[in-house]
């Protein structure tokens, strides 16, 4: 679900993709990407 965009680039997340497992916040080794739950 995430895609890196090229050398020094950034990254694209394909939100379609998402399960809301919180693997990406997990293993980001900037923690960059925080997951947080959607309110119904």
């Amino acid at each position: 679900a995430i895609t890196k965009l090229g050398p020094g680039n950034r990254f694209a997340f394909k939100y379609d993709y998402c399960k809301g497992c919180g693997m990406c916040a997990t293993e980001c080794p900037c923690g960059a990407i925080e997951v947080v739950p959607e309110e119904i």
